[in-house]
């Protein structure tokens, strides 16, 4: 066994539960070092409007995912016990004060550089875009 563990993420509506990504973690991890301890996972998946065999792979599987689609704070436990136990709890109390510095937003720089485009075609025109969240930054003149 490797200790690689799949974790696929769900919507919960009236008509259709239906898995929208999944993250990957290693369970030596979670039984170590994070035993306890809060921490985010990334969570991956298939672009949204698409469907199909290739989309249903990449929202059950992020090593073939093309998406990032958000992130998760978890907390995992490890102990012995006889039987296992699956909980889940809403944060509140102290709980709750222990993760607020992880949900705090953050203000971050992004700088990015395109070197080169190779073999595009030279009739098109070409535009750089980064998109993060609902935030789309685009130059202003397409090349």
């Amino acid at each position: 066994m490797s200790g690689r563990i799949v974790m696929r993420v769900m919507d919960k509506d009236l008509v259709k539960d239906e898995i929208v990504g999944s993250l990957l973690f290693n369970l030596k991890d979670c039984i170590g070092a994070l035993n306890g301890k809060y921490f985010w996972k990334n969570i991956y998946g298939a672009p949204l409007g698409k469907s199909g065999e290739n989309t249903d792979a990449m929202n059950s599987s992020p090593e073939v995912a093309s998406t990032w689609k958000g992130r998760i704070l978890m907390h995992v436990s490890a102990e012995k016990t006889e039987k296992p136990l699956c909980k889940m709890q809403p944060l509140k109390g102290a709980v709750f004060e222990a993760v607020k510095p992880a949900l705090e937003l953050k203000d971050y720089q992004i700088i990015a550089e395109v070197g080169q485009g190779l073999a595009l075609p030279e009739s098109a025109k070409y535009r750089v875009m980064i998109k993060i969240g609902e935030l789309e930054l685009k130059t202003d003149d397409p090349k």
